[in-house]
Parts: structure tokens; C-alpha cells; sequence
């Protein structure tokens, strides 16, 4: 009596019927498939059929159904005939999968198994742990477990994940993503060309663990075809040791490779004129959505300009190497190096944290009780592929708080945040605002980040200061120590709102309402479900505190210009076009800053509103364009005569300055906080083309209309950067 296990889909096709048949018969089992999926597994080669030959006769005896989305393959059957069990088949399919998804890198099998089968036994016995319990259909009502067994597959490009040693990380690991390699991106590396150092980059961080790069067997015969002896190329036995995609069924690839075709070279295609290399693309591509990887990367403009019409057809994302390397491995940040004067006199230093410093941080860390390990693990540099940023705040030379934080890597990859302020310094909210703005800008300065402060390790002071700033307990988290934040980054508008929804739900798991809500002031809610099913409504203004720094242009949302001369914007703003050799004041540092006026424009400013600042060009050579954004938190009018410093240093001018330029008693108070630069300032000709502008030139504030607002974003590309 011999066993046979078919696992070829022209070997298996043939018994897809009677597949088919057992399967309809055991539905109570094995559950209710309709009967094209048995002939279309069968056709990509994800159905596993058992035989055995009885008396000369090849009979029937089991079979494996399966799919799932590489690298995580997902057992929909395994059924075994009463007469044969017992010669353990089920045990040679599970290990004949097994093999197969090692052989094609695969990280993961899981399985779903009603909780009241016997069967739990053998999965179990073949390594299939429960992760969960879920419940099952209404008409059954089962408790259903979901097994899953990890896979051991060795790979040029993967890593050991390290453990840390901090409580919220001991949760499950992230899968990681995997993106098919085009040849010109490893060419560009191989040739040191232009984009070389991006392909570099990407090479990095797929060494690093924070991705997966796998090419298909075609990017090696394209290679081959170049050269005139493989066996000595050193490209070629480079480039065979990258882990590869098994090759895609003849008949799934031959169908998929004539619609790519109508997609990227319809000409040619018509034409008969597809050439070789036109060829490989497709394959490359047809390999990709076969083996549902997460995004293709390729240097082909040709392939890049038909990403939408790639996305809507089959799911897949196409994106260029310089695209992908930021996400993953973005430059280094902005040095963060910036000096005020507070309203005493006293100097604010805010910088980086050197080597030769390191030792004066960790005795400043141990005297405000932050333990050893800690204090080792949050003034350690970090690695290449992950720095970790370090920055110290001094005042008169002496440090009152310190804030370090990974840096962001990936699109779901969140960043370890450490955080201590002097308890008892009174400038000890300064310095933890100060920490918590540039920790903010720099995460998500490329895309949407997540922090995350182990409060069992911060001072309760700092962690006050961090919930003030947005941090919060999360739902998905298991442990009531920590506290979460997210940062956008950006300005959302009903423009770009589907990709917003996009990036929260696949990177941080969050929904967001299918459209932008009508603004009816800052109280305006915002729906958003952090837990499968569970809607909370968020205040804009609690909303925009909590995943900030942004600004949410709502429908609705009024859009105010104020303008600003050159002298107080470069204290302000920040937007100086080169450095002045005096510290400026303590505003320029905060978060949330002041802008004063006539109290007539609060007729216009209010609360809630985005305001642009339009730096006049008056007597002081000022740029006469919009440079910066932000939204306004709260107005007052108050006596100018009754101005203190506490009420001002937030702005730029000391409260008996104010009394000595103002030609009113009385004085509008504009806070405001999001503070964006523009990257390209929008001079007055263009604002007049948008008609915003008129004769008048800015020279109180007005209010626009929200078409040419979101000109000025577009145009304008607002950055969180620091400087």
C-alpha cells in the first residue's frame, strides 16, 4: 500500500471534483466553501491532495486546502476519509505544507478549529498553538480557536526578533512587510547610481528586520541574460542568494500577464511589439500579486505612473525606492539646537546630547529616581538602522529635563519614548513643553508616528506634563502603565481625508469616519473607533491635541490671514532666513505662542480658526508672502496697562513694550498652537491670482475662503520641521 501526496497543480486538477464532493458532505466539519474555490485552488497550486494505491488502484485518502496572504498561509480544510485515518495523512499534509512554505519563506500557518472538535488534539500535536478564541457564525454559536504554528525560514534579509526589556513590549511581534525587488533598484546599488543610496537604504533596513525584500526567479534570468557566464558573475551570485518567490502556475500567470500588459504597455501590447524586458516586468509583477506581497519597488517610470490603476485592479502597491526608504529608514533628523532667553534673563539651551555630556545627563537622571537600567537604556545612542534621539533642555547651564525617543521606522512601528523633568524646578514645564515639541515634529516628519512612555519609569510630574500634551492611555495595550501618542504631521483636508483614513487604519488600527465632519467650532466631534466596533467621539480640539502636531481643515472651518512683520515672525516663527546672533525669546520655543493685535480683529480671529501668518514687507525687507500656519487655541482682549508677564511670554514683546507701541487701551490676545512653516512661501501675486488679496494687502486680518486656503496648503507644503 503506498501513499502519495500531489501537491502540482496539474497533478492535483484532476481530483478537484471529488475534493469538492467531501467537502460539501462534511460541512459541518470542515464548513460551507463554494465549489469554484476547490478548481481554483487547484489552479494555483494551494490544494494538497493524498492517494492511495489499494489493489492496483489509485484511490482518494485526504486533502489540504489552503490560501492566506504570503508570508502567513491559512488552513481552510484538512480532511482525511474515516477509512484511511489513523496511517497519519493529515500529519504528511500539514508537514508537506510546512515544508512547502519554508521553502518559499513563509513565517506563519494558522488554522481555525471549532473549540468543541476533537480535532484541537492533532493540531496541537503538530504545533499549532491557540492564540485567541473568537465566536463563531450565529447559526452554530461555537467558540471558534485560532491556531497558529511559526514557521523557521532562514532568509538573507531577516533577523531574530531582539526582545527589550520593557513591559509593552511583550506583546506579539509584527509581521513584517514584504516587497518584491525590481532589478534596476538592486542595479542601482550594485552600479552606485543616483538612487543608489536609497536602494542602499532599503537593503539597511530589510537587514535590520524592518521589512522583507524577495525578488522572483525572472529577476535572476534577467540578470543571466546580461552576462556572458553566470557561474563567475559575482551580480548574479550576488543576486541568488536573495530569497525568492516560487514561480507562479503557468495558467495563472499567462492570464494575469496579458491584463498587466493592457494596463502598463497597451501600445506595444496591440502592437506585438512588447519587448523583453517589457516581459520581465510583467512576470516580475504577476509574481507579486500571485504571492500577495505587500508592494512591488521598482525605478520604471512606466510601471510607477499606473500605480492607481495597479491599486484599484488587484490591491498591490507600486512604489519607488526613494518613496519606501524614507518610510523605513528616513535621513537622520534635523539637529535639534536652539537657544532662547526666558523673561528673567536666564539662557534656555535645548541641543542634542553628546558623548562628552552623557555623564552629566545619567547623575541628572539619577537624582530625579529614574533607575540604572533606564537611565543606561534612554542615553544609549541606539544603532545605525535605529538612533535613538537624545536631547537635554539647560537652563544658566544646568539641566532640568531630559526626553530621548527611537526614531520612527516603518509604517507601523512605533517609537520607545523616555521622558524626566526637575520636579521642583519652576522651569520645568518649560523644559518638558520644549522635549515634547521637538520629540513630536521629529517622529512624524516623514509620516504618522506612534510614541509610547512607560510610565512605571517617568516621574509623575512628567507624566502629567506628557497627558496635558496628547498622551493617553490606550485601549489596545495591555497594561495601564503606559501612555500613547499619535503624531500626523500634517495639515488633512477633505483632499487628502481617504488617505488619511488609510494610513490611521493600516498603521496604528484606527478608523476615522468615511468623510470629514461639518466644522461647528472647536467643540465639533470627530468619530473614531480605537477598538473593533467601539466609537468614541473626540472633541477638534482634544482630537488635534491627541494625534497633533495637525491641523484639520474641516468643511466649514473658518481660515483667517493676519499679517506680521519680518522682525517679529523670525522671533516668533521661527522663519528667520538665517540666525541671529541674539538668543530670542522664550516664546520662540513653546508650543503655544501669542500673537497681538488690535482688539477689532478679534471681530474676525476666534477660536478654533486656522490662521496664516503673511509676513509684510514693510520697512524691514519682510517677504510679502504667507510663511506659516497654525490654529488658534483662544482669544481675550485685555487692558494694556494690565499686561503682565505671564500673560506675554508667549509672545515676543514684553508687556511694557506692548504699552509703548500701542495705540490702544486695550489689547487682542491670539494663542495659538500647530505651528507649521512653509516650505515655499506664497508671495502676495499669487494670493491675489487666488483672490485673497486685494488693494489693502493684508494690512489687518481677514478672512478667506476655503478653496483658496487649500491652494495655499498645496502650494505652500506646510512642514512640522523645526528649523
Amino acid at each position: 500500500m503506498e501513499l502519495k501526496i500531489y501537491r502540482r497543480a496539474a497533478e492535483v486538477s484532476r481530483f478537484s471534483k471529488v475534493v469538492q464532493e467531501q467537502g460539501d458532505s462534511e460541512r459541518e466539519v470542515l464548513g460551507f466553501l463554494p465549489r469554484c474555490v476547490y478548481s481554483e485552488a487547484a489552479a494555483q497550486g494551494k490544494l494538497f491532495v493524498a492517494t492511495i494505491h489499494m489493489a492496483g488502484q489509485e484511490n482518494y485518502a485526504g486533502h489540504l486546502l489552503f490560501g492566506g496572504r504570503f508570508p502567513h498561509l491559512r488552513v481552510f480544510q484538512l480532511y482525511t476519509l474515516p477509512q484511511f485515518r489513523g496511517r497519519q495523512i493529515g500529519r504528511m499534509l500539514i508537514d508537506a505544507l510546512a515544508s512547502e512554505a519554508e521553502s518559499q519563506y513563509c513565517i506563519s500557518i494558522s488554522a481555525r478549529v471549532a473549540a468543541d472538535l476533537h480535532a484541537n488534539e492533532f493540531w496541537e500535536r503538530m504545533g499549532f498553538k491557540t492564540i485567541r478564541t473568537e465566536k463563531g457564525g450565529v447559526t452554530t454559536g461555537r467558540q471558534i480557536n485560532v491556531r497558529r504554528r511559526d514557521l523557521e525560514s532562514p532568509t538573507l534579509f531577516s533577523v531574530p526578533e531582539i526582545a527589550r526589556g520593557t513591559a509593552h513590549q511583550a506583546h506579539s511581534r509584527v509581521e513584517q512587510p514584504i516587497y518584491a525587488l525590481d532589478v534596476n533598484v538592486f542595479l542601482d546599488v550594485i552600479k552606485d547610481r543616483p538612487r543608489g543610496e536609497y536602494a542602499g537604504r532599503l537593503l539597511t533596513a530589510s537587514l535590520s528586520g524592518m521589512l522583507r525584500l524577495f525578488v522572483a526567479r525572472e529577476f535572476i534570468n534577467e540578470l543571466t541574460r546580461a552576462t556572458k557566464d553566470e557561474s563567475v558573475d559575482p551580480v548574479v551570485q550576488l543576486a541568488m542568494t536573495l530569497p525568492q518567490f516560487t514561480p507562479v502556475p503557468d495558467l495563472f500567470l499567462s492570464n494575469l500577464r496579458e491584463e498587466l500588459g493592457r494596463i502598463i504597455f497597451p501600445t506595444r501590447l496591440n502592437a506585438g511589439q512588447l519587448r523583453v524586458r517589457d516581459h520581465s516586468d510583467l512576470i516580475h509583477l504577476a509574481t507579486m500579486i500571485y504571492h500577495a506581497a505587500s508592494g512591488f519597488v521598482t525605478s520604471d517610470d512606466s510601471i510607477l505612473s499606473k500605480q492607481t490603476e495597479l491599486r484599484a485592479k488587484y490591491g498591490i502597491e507600486v512604489i519607488g525606492p526613494v518613496e519606501l526608504a524614507e518610510i523605513y529608514l528616513p535621513r537622520q533628523w534635523t539637529p535639534t539646537q536652539l537657544t532662547a532667553q526666558s523673561t528673567d534673563g536666564a539662557s534656555i539651551d535645548v541641543r542634542d546630547l553628546t558623548e562628552a555630556r552623557r555623564a552629566d545627563v545619567e547623575s541628572f537622571l539619577l537624582s530625579c529616581s529614574v533607575e540604572r537600567p533606564q537611565v543606561t537604556l534612554a542615553t544609549s545612542p541606539g544603532q545605525s538602522a535605529c538612533p535613538r534621539h537624545r536631547v537635554v533642555v539647560s537652563i544658566k547651564d544646568e539641566i532640568i529635563g531630559f526626553a530621548a525617543w527611537d526614531a520612527a521606522r516603518g509604517p507601523q512601528s512605533s517609537s520607545e519614548a523616555w521622558l524626566t523633568v526637575d520636579p521642583i524646578n519652576p522651569m520645568g514645564e518649560l523644559a518638558c513643553d520644549m522635549l515634547l515639541d521637538a520629540m513630536f515634529r521629529d517622529t512624524c516628519m516623514s509620516r504618522p508616528a506612534r510614541l509610547l512612555l512607560d510610565g512605571q519609569h517617568t516621574s509623575r510630574e512628567s507624566l502629567e506634563y506628557a497627558k496635558e500634551h496628547g498622551f493617553r492611555t490606550p485601549l489596545k495595550l495591555n497594561s495601564s502603565s503606559i501612555l500613547e501618542k499619535f503624531c500626523i504631521g500634517r495639515i488633512i483636508t477633505r483632499l487628502n481625508w481617504e488617505e488619511l483614513r488609510l494610513q490611521m487604519a493600516n498603521s496604528f488600527g484606527l478608523a476615522l469616519p468615511t468623510t470629514p465632519p461639518v466644522y461647528t467650532g472647536p467643540d465639533t466631534n470627530i468619530m473614531i473607533d480605537e477598538n473593533k466596533g467601539t466609537e468614541e467621539a473626540i472633541q477638534l480640539r482634544e482630537f488635534e491635541a491627541r494625534f497633533g502636531p495637525v491641523i484639520m481643515m474641516l468643511p466649514g472651518r473658518p481660515v483667517i490671514v493676519v499679517p506680521i512683520q519680518r522682525a517679529y515672525a523670525d522671533l516668533l516663527l521661527s522663519t528667520a532666513r538665517q540666525h541671529s546672533l541674539f538668543p530670542p525669546p522664550e516664546a520662540s520655543v513653546l508650543g503655544e505662542k501669542l500673537y497681538l493685535s488690535s482688539p477689532r480683529t478679534l471681530s474676525v480671529i476666534a477660536a478654533g480658526a486656522v490662521i496664516f501668518f503673511y509676513e509684510s514687507i514693510g520697512t524691514d525687507n519682510g517677504r510679502g508672502a504667507i510663511i506659516a500656519t497654525a490654529q488658534v487655541t483662544r482669544t481675550a482682549v485685555k487692558e494694556t496697562a494690565t499686561l503682565d508677564s505671564g500673560t506675554t511670554r508667549r509672545g515676543v514683546l514684553t508687556s511694557e513694550e506692548v504699552s509703548s507701541v500701542s495705540a490702544n487701551d486695550r489689547t487682542g490676545l491670539t494663542f495659538f498652537n500647530q505651528l507649521m512653516r512653509l516650505e515655499n512661501p506664497i508671495a502676495l501675486a499669487r494670493l491675489r491670482a487666488l483672490g485673497c488679496a486685494d488693494g489693502a494687502n493684508f494690512v489687518t486680518a481677514r478672512q478667506i475662503d476655503e478653496i483658496a486656503a487649500l491652494s495655499i496648503i498645496e502650494e505652500g507644503k506646510p512642514s512640522v520641521r523645526l528649523s
